[in-house]
């Protein structure tokens, strides 16, 4: 469930990016880039929520390490975060606004996770037979889990889809298990 913070964010970001006109997929990929740059700085959260640290000093942080480099909309918004002192909420207002993206775009993102790296072939299958089933551009990101043994998971949403041999012998075993009592 979305809590109040990171949907008030998120629409304001939304609405902003909008109304300037600019690219709402550009400004997606680039929070997903800030966050894989607050993920990698290991202490950035904790120093820009700190009481100790000055808002003028945290303004400092993020114009060093995002000024110039963001869409306008997406650095105010940085900004805004940053005044507003909620980094802690910056996840879920990305994943909010993500989420509000997608809708708008008609995409939907789905991960799939077999034990071996698909080939092109197969991904373009998965991508199609995906699309055709919910309606949607399809944007697939991979995971590689070798317990699986075999076959594949999709994850999309709050929905699973297990053809793993993995799922399929644990079933199984499960089954027996009734049988034999």
């Amino acid at each position: 469930m979305t809590g109040a913070v990171e949907k008030n964010y998120s629409q304001a970001l939304f609405d902003a990016v909008l109304e300037e006109k600019e690219d709402l997929e550009q400004a997606k990929n680039q929070l997903e880039s800030v966050s894989g740059i607050i993920k990698s700085c290991e202490g950035f959260e904790k120093l820009m929520d700190s009481p100790t640290v000055s808002v003028e000093e945290k303004m400092g942080v993020v114009k060093d390490a995002f000024g110039g480099k963001l869409s306008r909309c997406v650095y105010n918004f940085l900004c805004v975060v940053t005044q507003g002192n909620r980094w802690s909420y910056f996840e879920k207002i990305r994943k909010t606004f993500s989420d509000m993206c997608n809708d708008k775009l008609g995409i939907a993102e789905i991960t799939v996770t077999t034990p071996y790296p698909l080939s092109g072939e197969q991904r373009e299958k998965i991508i199609k037979k995906m699309s055709d089933i919910v309606g949607k551009k399809i944007k697939m990101s991979e995971k590689i889990d070798k317990a699986l043994m075999g076959g594949i998971i999709i994850d999309y949403g709050d929905t699973r889809m297990d053809g793993s041999v993995k799922t399929r012998l644990e079933n199984l075993k499960g089954s027996l298990s009734q049988l034999i009592g």
